[in-house]
């Protein structure tokens, strides 16, 4: 019995200098109750295409998602500022082509308070006026200008730069074991 006693500590001696070795090869995480204090933060959306925002929401979900998990007392207020060739996915005309989008957008509103402004010099460019929007948008008359305005507000900036992940992912991401 004694015999047994004693392999069982060594192989359990030889597992915990493997996990405390693998361990020291290993990212720190970085989280406590004040990883993410109270901010004020605008996301600067100067996109290539409509079809980017799907990707943009995703800074947002994730953004409030981090608050929730590790902040859950802190606040965070977010605001979109839109001055690029996304701009036409707000417009009503182009609702049903981009229906999941815009879902998605207006959720973020309803729930989360987040507020859209769009570059209305923009807008005009694309021929859109005041009544091609839907009420949850909010025209802004330079969206450079608002970005500014806000950043004196105490708002932190947030460039949305879009890439697609998938390609980087499927040639250098973690590969799956066989």
């Amino acid at each position: 019995m004694k015999f047994l006693a004693i392999v069982i500590s060594a192989i359990s001696l030889v597992f915990y200098s493997y996990a405390v070795e693998k361990k020291k090869d290993m990212a720190s995480f970085e989280a406590s109750e004040i990883t993410y204090p109270s901010v004020k933060v605008v996301y600067d959306w100067n996109l290539g295409s409509p079809e980017d925002v799907g990707k943009a929401l995703n800074f947002l979900r994730n953004h409030f998602k981090a608050y929730d998990e590790y902040s859950p007392l802190e606040e965070v207020e977010i605001v979109v500022v839109s001055h690029g060739a996304e701009i036409p996915i707000f417009a009503k005309q182009n609702y049903k082509v981009f229906k999941e989008i815009v879902d998605r957008i207006k959720n973020f509103h309803d729930s989360y308070g987040v507020k859209f402004y769009v570059c209305y010099n923009a807008a005009k460019a694309f021929g859109f006026d005041r009544e091609d929007f839907p009420s949850f948008v909010i025209l802004t008359p330079a969206g450079v200008a608002k970005l500014a305005a806000l950043q004196e507000e105490g708002y932190r900036l947030v460039p949305a730069v879009v890439h697609d992940f998938k390609a980087v992912r499927e040639r250098y991401g973690k590969k799956k074991e066989k």
